[in-house]
């Protein structure tokens, strides 16, 4: 489960800087960028949703430094398209975008120890977000509550989503309104950090059979957030 949501959260930091025929159909139009030689490339996840819009991540390790990383691939993204390609720094890592058709390619360059780089490559498709948008009827958002994003991926016989909302209501009162949707769906809660310590911040983990919830609430300086990591069979 750890490295379903890792995988996941990766997804969704890289976006803020998407049925298996269509994200099929996606991945055989999206734009594929050559790797350098000697890369080891893992794709994370077989189907991605953010918000809606299908994506690919790929996820990829080569023993070059990260200027020649950098080079290699603004290369790449220039041989697919003539636009004017977006470039900025990213927590020191090194960011190049590009739309390249219906798609849009974003590269993220990071250095890794030995002198070698890590590299994600994430393409995410042009059109319109359709209104299955919405997450799953399970991770019900209080009344009042705002979506601000919404991942969702497939890893072999799992899917997992990762909802980010904010709230109105009170801590305890969204944690008492996650408590009752998840238990009137079956959901039990098996593990909770609540303490009366810090009135600001819930962690709490349901499960129900095979299907875990792990469900986050805090406040911060942009105000409330209620984040849901949810992982089951697909």
């Amino acid at each position: 489960m750890l490295k379903f949501f890792r995988r996941t959260i990766v997804t969704v930091a890289f976006s803020l800087g998407v049925g298996p025929v269509l994200a099929q159909q996606s991945f055989n139009s999206a734009p594929k960028l050559a790797a350098l030689d000697g890369s080891s490339v893992e794709r994370l996840g077989d189907a991605m949703k953010v918000n809606g819009r299908q994506v690919t991540v790929d996820h990829i390790v080569v023993s070059r430094s990260t200027a020649e990383v950098v080079r290699h691939y603004r290369g790449a993204l220039d041989e697919k398209s003539s636009g004017k390609i977006v470039e900025y720094r990213l927590k020191g890592d090194q960011i190049l975008a590009r739309k390249i058709g219906e798609h849009f390619v974003t590269v993220r360059v990071h250095a890794a120890p030995n002198g070698s780089s890590e590299v994600w490559i994430m393409t995410t498709a042009m059109q319109p977000p359709p209104s299955a948008a919405e997450p799953p009827s399970h991770l019900a958002l209080p009344a009042g509550s705002r979506l601000l994003s919404n991942v969702e991926s497939v890893d072999g016989g799992r899917r997992a989503h990762t909802v980010i909302a904010t709230a109105d209501a009170a801590v305890s009162a969204t944690q008492d309104f996650v408590k009752r949707s998840l238990s009137d769906r079956g959901f039990s809660l098996v593990a909770s950090d609540a303490s009366s310590l810090d009135q600001s911040r819930r962690v709490m983990l349901f499960q129900r059979g095979a299907e875990d919830v792990m469900v986050t609430i805090a406040d911060g300086p942009k105000g409330r957030t209620v984040v849901f990591n949810a992982s089951g069979p697909k």
